[in-house]
């Protein structure tokens, strides 16, 4: 296969750029063996390569089957340690158990000391059978896992193989030069340097590795990243102002140098956005850069979300129309979401839209429409613009916003407390019931997810299931006054720290929440 002649530059380059896409994807598999991180590789290989334009070569063919094989060979071997680790524990309870004296020996008649001496006896034996069975029950778990292990060793050695076979057959039929060529040590470098919290020191660590990875465009995205992070940090404010433009090159760099081999492409969308972030919004790039990046996201809500955002700084405010209707049709950051795409309707006169919005996600969870009582919204004042439209008056809106939240932190703190006072009632009722404990549970377990920021929240909420716990379980005849006491003051505590949070929940799953709250104690 004859190629080296014919090929330009930039087509050597993008084969080593498909070879280095394979060569990342098994060391993160090798580096990590986390089940997340297989099945976003096996993702990232079925459905998200841009077949149309990935390098089509036998070689390139072979390793990503290999990449496949090797996915599916770890996932399968992590179910079967699974199965040894729980086969052995249940073997030694077993062996436990075995040790214990024979209970008949326990109550047959007869003298104290031959009693003592048979027990004794009993004990002796079966203490040396537990110990000689532990012992071969651990030397079997020892020779099941090692042989996973060694077939693990030449699966992966199988596939680094493959992969050397794969870098010899391109160089070979392309002959690119071989610094483009991405190593293990390289890679290894690379991925340390990309959990180096301080931007600073990321942006040292891969700033002197610039030249091995040519080949390798999302390096320069990471890099442009860790050089904005610096320019965006007040630690670094007397160095930040020159990271700007280092930040702007790197991410020219990533543009010049990519190319488009997956089909949802989210390392290049956030390229795009953060590029724009660091431009003047009236320099004629920013809507080149957001329309790049919407087509890189394709379904991408996260991204989606962003552009809707950039646009609406760019007073673009019927591109985003279609989108936010669509992100809130999927259940997407759906009370954000709705009070953007209300309040669009509003300043159009959109009467026909609004109703529709209003239908979907409730009254209480928009703005207020003109003259308009079915809302549980304060009206917000408008103004009427030089096109007569109305023009929703910003800092009524910011209140009117500002009380939605209160409101869904208001129910929520209602509903809660009122959930802990019939939990003290039915404790001084009848004491611990499981079934309570369960519910109460898997609220705080829910209402925790919702408040991730509140750590604080979060905490309080886990101390108080414990409490809740501890105080019962084994109580007979009710729960103690103390224990009862010791909750009131962590429930006092979880109340006073609700009434402070905030919920950034969608609408639906606000009345979700509050009606989980309701039927814990029913």
């Amino acid at each position: 296969m004859e190629l080296t002649n014919q090929l330009p530059q930039e087509e050597k380059i993008k084969v080593a750029y498909a070879l280095n896409l394979c060569a990342v994807s098994i060391s993160q598999i090798i580096d990590s063996r986390d089940m997340v991180v297989l099945k976003q590789e096996r993702e990232s290989i079925l459905n998200n390569l841009n077949l149309q334009n990935f390098v089509k070569h036998p070689a390139l063919f072979d390793v990503l089957k290999r990449i496949l094989d090797t996915i599916t060979f770890l996932e399968i071997q992590a179910g079967d340690l699974s199965f040894i680790e729980r086969e052995y524990q249940q073997k030694l309870k077993n062996a436990i158990w075995a040790a214990v004296p024979n209970p008949g020996i326990l109550v047959a008649g007869g003298e104290p000391i031959t009693l003592a001496i048979g027990i004794a006896t009993q004990i002796g034996i079966g203490y040396m059978n537990y110990r000689r069975n532990k012992n071969e029950y651990k030397f079997d778990k020892d020779r099941s896992e090692w042989a996973l292990m060694k077939h693990e060793i030449e699966q992966l050695q199988g596939l680094r193989a493959q992969l050397f076979e794969t870098a010899w057959k391109l160089s070979s039929d392309y002959d690119f030069d071989d610094k483009y060529r991405l190593t293990e040590r390289q890679l290894s470098r690379y991925s340390a340097a990309l959990l180096e919290p301080d931007p600073l020191k990321r942006y040292e660590r891969l700033d002197v590795m610039s030249e091995n990875f040519a080949a390798f465009p999302p390096f320069w995205y990471y890099k442009g990243n860790a050089a904005m992070e610096i320019f965006k940090n007040k630690k670094y404010a007397d160095i930040s102002a020159n990271y700007k433009n280092t930040a702007i090159g790197a991410y020219t760099q990533f543009r010049k140098r990519h190319f488009e081999f997956l089909r949802e492409d989210v390392t290049a969308a956030a390229c795009c956005l953060e590029h724009l972030s660091l431009l003047d919004k009236n320099d004629h790039n920013v809507e080149k850069l957001l329309q790049q990046a919407l087509k890189f996201a394709r379904d991408n809500y996260d991204v989606l979300q962003q552009s809707v955002l950039v646009n609406i700084r760019l007073k673009n405010t019927d591109a985003v129309i279609i989108p936010l209707r669509e992100m809130i049709a999927n259940g997407y950051n759906v009370g954000l979401n709705s009070l953007i795409l209300g309040r669009i309707y509003i300043n159009n006169g959109n009467r026909s839209g609004y109703d529709t919005l209003r239908h979907i996600v409730g009254r209480d969870n928009i703005p207020k429409f003109n003259n308009d009582n079915r809302s549980g919204l304060d009206t917000p004042r408008y103004v009427v613009g030089s096109d007569n439209t109305p023009k929703l008056d910003k800092a009524q809106a910011e209140k009117a916003e500002k009380k939605f939240l209160e409101k869904r932190t208001k129910d929520l703190t209602y509903e809660f407390n009122k959930m802990l006072r019939d939990i003290f009632f039915l404790l001084n009722l009848r004491g611990y019931s499981p079934e309570i404990h369960k519910k109460v549970k898997n609220v705080v377990d829910e209402m925790n997810r919702y408040c991730s920021q509140n750590n604080n929240l979060i905490q309080l909420n886990n101390e108080m299931i414990k409490e809740l716990h501890e105080a019962c379980i084994n109580v007979v005849g009710g729960v103690k006054e103390d224990r009862i006491l010791s909750l009131q003051i962590l429930a006092d505590q979880v109340s006073n720290e609700l009434k402070q949070t905030q919920f950034p929940l969608e609408p639906e799953k606000v009345a979700d929440l509050i009606d989980k709250i309701k039927k814990a104690t029913n």
